[in-house]
Formats: C-alpha cells, sequence, structure tokens
C-alpha cells in the first residue's frame, strides 16, 4: 500500500516536471522561430534599406550634378530632395512618419553620421538616411513596438577641377607622349598622365618637360641623352581612364546649318555665327575669321586656320566629325590667334574636340601670336602641338598619343576656369 502511493506520488512529481520542461522549451523554441522570421525579416529589410538610401542618395546627386553650372552643388529649388524621395517613394518608403521616415541633407547642413557627423556636407554632396518600422511577429514575446531598421547613403554629384594638365590614353604605346626638338614645354599647376605601360611610354628626343607631379604607368626614355623630364616622377602608377568619356558629343539635328558646301576664307574679314558648317571651314592667306560664341559643328571637311590673318574666337568649342582621313583640324597660323573655350553649359572649358571615333591627327602650332585657352580633346587621335617665343597653347590636353615639337617654347597653363572640369557623380558613403 505504501509503495503504491509513493509510487503515486512520483507519477505526480514526474508530471509537474514535464509540463514545466514544456513550457520552457516553449520558449526556448519559439524565441528561435522569432530569430529565424522575424530575424530574417529584418535582414531582409535592411539590405533594401540600404539599396533604397543608395538609390535615393545618387539621384539627389544626379540632380545636384546636372544643376551644377547653374547652382554650384547649392540645392536651390529643392529639386534634389524632391527626387531622392520620389525614388523612396517608389520603392515603398513613402516617409510618412510612421511605417518609414526618409531625411534628404545637401548643403549648406550638417551630416547626420559618418565620419564626418556634425560637420557642414560640402557643396555637389547629398545624404540621404531612411528608417522602416518593421512590425513584430513571432517577437512580440519580448516586447512591443515595431523595430526601426536605418540606413544612410551619401552620394556626390559635382564638377571639380581635375589639375591634370596633360593625360595620353594609350595604354600600350611606345612614346604615347613623344617630345621631338629643343621645345622647352612647361605645364603649370597640373600633373602629366601617360596610361601607357610600355618602358619608352614618354620619350623625348631633345625636349625639356617641366611639370609639378608626372604619373607614368610604364617608363621614359631620353634618346642620345637630349632632353629631360623635370619633376615627380611616378613610374608604375596604375592607368587612368579618359576624364571626359560620358561627355555626349554634340548633335547636330539641332544646330542651324550655317553653310553647306564648306566655307573658304583667303583674304578680308569674315564673322560668322555657331551651327553646322558642311565641308568644314578652311582659312588661308590674309583671311581673318571672328567667330562668336558658340558650338561650331564641322562636318567633314575639318577645321584649318594657315594663314597671315587673325583669328578671334572667344568662348567657342569647335567639333571635328571628319568624313575622311584628310578632314582634321588644323590651327597653324602666323597671324594673331585668340581662342578661349564657353564658360558654361555642358561644354564649359572646352575648345577642341574630336570624334570619338577618328583617329585623325590634331594640330595646333603657334608661328606668330597664340594665346589659346581650354581643353584639347582627342580621344582616339594624335595631338601634335608646338610653340614659338611665348606661345600659350591651351590649358589641357587630353589624347590617345601626343606629340610635342619644335625648338620654341610652349606653356600649359592649367586654369580650373579655362580648362573643362572633371565630372564626379558617385556613392561616397
Amino acid at each position: 500500500m505504501l509503495l503504491t502511493k509513493r509510487l503515486a506520488a512520483n507519477r505526480l512529481t514526474r508530471r509537474g516536471a514535464v509540463v514545466v520542461l514544456v513550457a520552457i522549451s516553449l520558449a526556448v523554441v519559439l524565441a528561435f522561430v522569432a530569430i529565424a522570421i522575424d530575424g530574417g525579416g529584418l535582414l531582409e529589410e535592411r539590405r533594401q534599406a540600404q539599396a533604397i538610401s543608395d538609390a535615393a542618395a545618387i539621384a539627389a546627386a544626379e540632380d545636384l550634378f546636372r544643376n551644377y553650372p547653374q547652382n554650384k552643388g547649392i540645392d536651390v529649388e529643392e529639386t534634389a530632395e524632391e527626387r531622392a524621395r520620389a525614388i523612396a517613394a517608389q520603392n515603398g518608403y513613402s516617409g510618412d512618419g510612421v511605417q518609414s521616415i526618409v531625411t534628404v541633407r545637401t548643403s549648406p547642413e550638417a551630416y547626420t553620421g559618418g565620419p564626418h557627423q556634425g560637420q557642414a556636407i560640402p557643396r555637389g554632396y547629398a545624404e540621404v538616411s531612411v528608417q522602416f518600422n518593421q512590425p513584430r511577429y513571432f517577437s512580440a514575446i519580448f516586447g512591443d513596438g515595431a523595430i526601426p531598421v536605418p540606413a544612410r547613403a551619401v552620394a556626390r554629384g559635382s564638377w571639380a577641377p581635375s589639375y591634370v594638365g596633360i593625360h595620353v590614353l594609350d595604354l600600350h604605346a611606345p612614346g604615347a607622349l613623344t617630345g621631338t626638338g629643343e621645345a622647352l614645354v612647361t605645364v603649370n599647376g597640373a600633373k602629366v598622365i601617360v596610361n601607357s605601360d610600355a618602358s619608352d611610354a614618354a620619350t623625348t628626343n631633345g625636349m625639356v618637360m617641366t611639370a609639378d607631379d608626372f604619373k607614368i604607368t610604364g617608363g621614359t626614355s631620353v634618346v642620345g641623352g637630349k632632353g629631360a623630364f623635370i619633376g615627380d616622377i611616378e613610374y608604375d602608377t596604375p592607368p587612368e581612364p579618359d576624364p571626359l568619356r560620358f561627355i555626349p558629343e554634340p548633335d547636330p539635328n539641332g544646330m542651324p546649318v550655317q553653310d553647306s558646301n564648306g566655307l573658304h576664307l583667303s583674304n578680308g574679314t569674315r564673322g560668322i555665327q555657331p551651327g553646322v558648317y558642311r565641308g568644314g571651314i578652311t582659312v588661308s592667306g590674309q583671311g581673318n575669321l571672328n567667330m562668336a560664341p558658340g558650338i561650331y559643328y564641322m562636318d567633314g571637311g575639318g577645321f584649318s586656320f594657315t594663314g597671315q590673318g587673325s583669328l578671334l574666337a572667344q568662348g567657342v568649342m569647335i567639333f571635328n566629325a571628319p568624313t575622311k582621313s584628310s578632314d582634321v583640324v588644323d590651327i597653324s597660323g602666323t597671324g594673331s590667334i585668340i581662342m578661349s573655350p564657353p564658360q558654361d553649359g555642358i561644354y564649359k572649358g572646352l575648345t577642341l574636340f574630336q570624334d570619338r571615333e577618328s583617329t585623325n591627327t590634331m594640330s595646333v602650332s603657334g608661328g606668330g601670336y597664340m594665346d589659346i585657352t581650354g581643353t584639347f580633346y582627342c580621344a582616339n587621335g594624335t595631338l601634335k602641338v608646338s610653340g614659338g617665343g611665348d606661345s600659350h597653347v591651351g590649358s589641357q590636353y587630353i589624347s590617345r598619343y601626343l606629340n610635342i615639337v619644335g625648338n620654341g617654347g610652349l606653356r600649359i597653363d592649367y586654369d580650373p576656369t579655362q580648362a573643362i572640369p572633371r565630372r564626379i557623380l558617385q556613392l561616397i558613403e
């Protein structure tokens, strides 16, 4: 009888222990379920929040980039903020303050996070912070209220000086940069970049080139011991991409046709207007050419100025669209040549621009008084330059190959207000 009572008591005790163990096990199981389901949902929402903040920041930066010439990186009419919020809303982040919060900050506001928290946001930068309030499911056993899921991104959209006087783009050619003759070439206020990995990527045969800094992927060669590269030289540097690769070529369809048969001038003075010149422009002899500010599109024929007259082309960009190998840019007159680039718009700072597919040579040589500012851009061809006396021939050269010839002095005075600015559109944080 006593044994029976003890056995019954033991059964009751085990039942009580099992109930406690089951209760504890259920709590543990629910905790794992909460981690698996709610935790997985949080991770997924975190990825979504970061993707949305990145996209919104890029949208704001793109607006700042597009309006940079007018607004200098300030969101004057809050269009950058509007674009960022629109991108967030399209992806489910309405910014209603309940389910989601979207905050957009631009200069001169202060960063709310990151390594520069509290510092003023620079012009052309946009910070976007988003927060999604994730509802609880199984994790409600641990607390109540939504779980905040934050993310933050910073993007930059600006135009900035490059401080590059010469950029030679070819990746492998020997003598991609070649100097011939006893020319003294001075690059002021900017560096020289040569992308070629050849052992003689930059070659001189008499030329002396001076610059603050040389960045050369390959090596240098001095032929016959004549000439030199003077300045800090960094070898084995990674090649740098064409900085103007995203600049669109001008569309002739939206431009007036100013001449359909090729403009030829050998005497007298002629004033012309921007637009399309089919067959190009040729000036020789005693012809004087005055070009009004704007874009001049050479639809075949090239642009040639080789006489003793004067060329005045301020606020001008010449675009060469050759149809054959003889359609070149050749500016080599012995008279007064004064040229400067547009001071605003997408072609700000760009004086000479050749079709990227063309391998034609672009030649600029000073025999008389020459004062040319701006960028010469010949992405797939050879740029040939020479100077005489104290010629000022351009503010920046960007070409596949560069040949500098002659025995005179040549100055490349890099000026951020004259050379085309570097275009930057990217995520920063």
